[in-house]
């Protein structure tokens, strides 16, 4: 769809395949490297047309000592990546840098996700 304003033609954003949440994530006091990570990944996962979805930040329940409570990590679902889950945490850790940890958890469960934490 297309407007125009003051002779500008603006187009609005195509939001098939945009980053979402699943229900009841929450994104308060969010890390600003947790969201660039957010966004490194989502771009990934565009690349391989492939929905991000964030399945928990700083909600939920984690370990007690997790970075998740400290706005510091997010989960990324991959039950909906079909390739090779592996090779795509790989790619996650190399864009995001030695900073980040990426992990691979819960594989071929349900919940399996990947965990990402700003390692400071």
């Amino acid at each position: 769809m297309q407007h125009t304003k003051m002779g500008v033609s603006i187009r609005q954003a195509d939001t098939k395949g945009a980053m979402r949440l699943k229900p009841g994530v929450k994104l308060r006091d969010l890390s600003p490297q947790i969201v660039l990570a957010a966004l490194v990944v989502d771009s990934i996962y565009r690349e391989h047309d492939t929905e991000c979805v964030i399945t928990s930040c700083n909600d939920s329940t984690h370990k007690p000592d997790s970075f998740h409570y400290r706005g510091l990590a997010i989960d990324i679902r991959t039950r909906n990546y079909f390739e090779d889950k592996q090779a795509l945490r790989s790619e996650i850790a190399q864009a995001l840098g030695e900073e980040f940890d990426v992990l691979l958890e819960n594989l071929g469960a349900d919940s399996e996700h990947i965990h990402i934490e700003w390692d400071v």
